[in-house]
Parts: C-alpha cells; sequence; structure tokens
C-alpha cells in the first residue's frame, strides 16, 4: 500500500515539476528542455531544476518524500523471491 502511495506522490510531483518548467521557461526551447528533464530525469531532473532555476521545491520535495515512501513501502522491490507458489 506504502508504494502505491509513493508513486502517487512521485507521479504528482513530477506533473507538478513539468509544469513549473514550462510556466517559468524563457523561450520555447527553454520550456521544453525543462519539461522534458523534470518528466524523464526525477527526482536528479528536479534537483538540478530548482538548482538552477530557484523553483519548484515544493514539488521537488514531493518527488523525493514520494521515492521515499515508495522504496520504504517495498515499491521497488524487484526481486521475485516473495511471490506465492501454487
Amino acid at each position: 500500500m506504502l508504494g502505491i502511495l509513493g508513486w502517487v506522490l512521485v507521479l504528482v510531483g513530477t506533473i507538478w515539476l513539468v509544469v513549473t518548467a514550462v510556466q517559468t521557461g524563457a523561450d520555447t526551447k527553454d520550456k521544453v528542455i525543462w519539461g522534458l528533464v523534470n518528466f524523464f530525469c526525477q527526482p536528479l531532473g528536479g534537483i538540478i531544476f530548482y538548482v538552477m532555476k530557484k523553483q519548484g521545491m515544493i514539488p521537488l520535495i514531493l518527488v523525493i518524500a514520494g521515492w521515499i515512501v515508495m522504496v520504504v513501502g517495498g515499491g521497488m522491490n524487484f526481486s521475485m523471491g516473495n511471490l506465492p507458489t501454487n
């Protein structure tokens, strides 16, 4: 259950960061580059965006908190050792 909550937090924070990047971009090229970086490279892209633009602290915190909750909840557990066998 925590894994799902983590994914939701990451998704909401990522979308929020993409919208923030598009709103704060100087020109179209800047908006597209920062939007793509924030969409595909979370949380590192969000950290870089915040350091460079000083915008988007709250959605960045959501993304980082989502990753932490997801890992604690087992959302990143790729091992197949715990699957039930029939």
